[in-house]
């Protein structure tokens, strides 16, 4: 399977705007959901979204998971890489949420290439 750069380029620009809309880096918003059910079904539900949306922008595009998989990780050195340099983070948490919502997109179109095939 050969990597498409458009392809690769689009993903990373997806799976960047992705991470910042579902875990926007200080600003949590998904706290507020936390209090109230309880922080396992919060990031189900998060995790579920970033499924939905790898799979509906895989479906959207095209794309296949490779490329996918080689743009979301681009997305992800560059958003580690500017949450460094510009957030100074305590701790490394921030590393592996990350991560997991990548894993997410990722599996979203992994299950869309898996159901068309």
């Amino acid at each position: 399977m050969a990597l498409h750069r458009r392809s690769v380029a689009g993903s990373a620009v997806a799976t960047f705007l992705a991470g910042l809309a579902l875990w926007p880096p200080r600003a949590v918003y998904w706290m507020r959901l936390a209090a109230v059910v309880g922080d396992g079904v919060t990031l189900a539900v998060v995790c579920l979204l970033a499924v939905t949306f790898g799979a509906a922008f895989a479906w959207l595009t095209g794309v296949d998971v490779l490329s996918f998989a080689v743009g979301g990780g681009v997305a992800y050195a560059a958003g580690m890489v500017a949450i460094e340099v510009w957030f100074l983070p305590d701790s490394p948490a921030h590393l592996v949420w990350y991560a997991v919502l990548l894993a997410c997109l990722v599996g979203g179109a992994a299950l869309r290439d898996r159901l068309l095939s």
